[in-house]
């Protein structure tokens, strides 16, 4: 009699169950129309903003393609030649001042590094870019956009995955430039606690990552997720760090895993070279009078193609294509530029 109950039991239990999947499979299967309809409309919104394309800023028509298009750097670009090609590339720190071709320097070298001989680097190797002003952790490690992070099962949007229980590890930046090389620009910005985790990952060569959710002997956990909490994920490649803060100033313990190079402050004639060059790009015309007084007055490269793209601001609004010394004089007064000091023209940039 005993058993007959349980049975009866087991059977109201197993239908209530039974019902309530249903329901919800007939209302999910209600709901999918007017899902498909909302994503169609968001597919037509996004197709509709990437149809519409703005004209290209004068910055990006300026951007070093090519070695010979960065000026001025031909000391620091040999060195940084030195350390990323062949056979056995190495961490590197670029000093600096601001807008003389740090960053185009960095991804044009791993595209040489590729090319040369017995060099690690694939062809298809990474060139992953950040900004360390801009790199924002939470301290429960929630979310590391640098280091990489694990999804925890309670947190929104875990997925399917989390429903079951698995956290599930999230690749930083150091592990999407696996490979590769990481360009991390003004590095000297760095918090302390995001610093001393890359100092270990470039010792390891990997990220580890832990779990109070995680438990080794779970059948559940996909054979990947096992595997990158038992040998890590990888990251193994080469730091390029790029910072306008003078060499004392930067961990010593960052500086003493890579090798460090300087890349120079350009001087007047050549900014007013650049300033020329970009003018041609934009298709004005700018006598080199006008381009000296740029090279006066802008402190980088990065300064000068924003005179000049303002000087044809000017000369568009009054439908002419040569840029007067008038245009360049209303730019500096309007912008509050200041002249540049003569020793602020001094080639011995050096380290400690």
């Amino acid at each position: 009699m005993v058993n007959f109950v349980l049975v009866i039991i087991q059977l109201a239990a197993t239908l209530v169950v039974g019902v309530y999947f249903y329901r919800q499979l007939k209302q999910q299967k209600k709901n999918t129309p007017a899902v498909r309809r909302e994503s169609s409309r968001e597919m037509d919104k996004l197709n509709r903003m990437r149809n519409i394309h703005l004209s290209e800023p004068l910055a990006e028509k300026v951007r070093p393609a090519r070695f010979e298009d960065i000026i001025g750097q031909e000391d620091g670009i040999k060195s940084l030649k030195a350390i990323l090609c062949g056979a056995n590339p190495q961490h590197v720190l670029i000093y600096g001042p601001p807008g003389v071709g740090k960053t185009c320097a960095a991804r044009l070298v791993l595209e040489a590094a590729k090319k040369s001989k017995g060099t690690p680097f694939l062809k298809d190797a990474p060139f992953v870019e950040m900004d360390a002003t801009c790199v924002r952790f939470d301290e429960r490690a929630i979310a590391d956009p640098l280091i990489g992070s694990v999804h925890d099962p309670i947190y929104q949007g875990a997925g399917p995955l989390g429903v079951q229980g698995v956290p599930q590890p999230k690749p930083g930046a150091v592990s999407k430039a696996h490979g590769g090389v990481l360009f991390l620009d003004e590095i000297g910005e760095l918090h302390p606690i995001q610093m001393n985790k890359l100092l270990k990952v470039l010792e390891d060569r990997k990220v580890m990552f832990e779990s109070a959710y995680y438990t080794p002997d779970d059948n559940a956990v996909p054979r990947h997720i096992h595997d990158v909490f038992k040998r890590g994920m990888p990251a193994d490649f080469r730091l390029v760090g790029a910072t306008t803060r003078s060499p004392e100033e930067i961990s010593p313990a960052l500086r003493s895993r890579c090798m460090e190079i300087f890349f120079r402050a350009l001087t007047p004639q050549e900014i007013a070279g650049i300033a020329r060059g970009a003018a041609e790009r934009a298709g004005y015309d700018m006598e080199q009078e006008e381009a000296d007084t740029v090279g006066r007055y802008a402190a980088c490269g990065r300064d000068a193609v924003n005179i000049v793209q303002m000087c044809a601001g000017l000369a568009q609004l009054e439908d002419r294509k040569t840029i007067t010394a008038a245009d360049v004089s209303w730019v500096v007064q309007s912008g509050h530029y200041s002249a540049r000091p003569p020793q602020q023209a001094d080639l011995t940039i050096r380290g400690p």
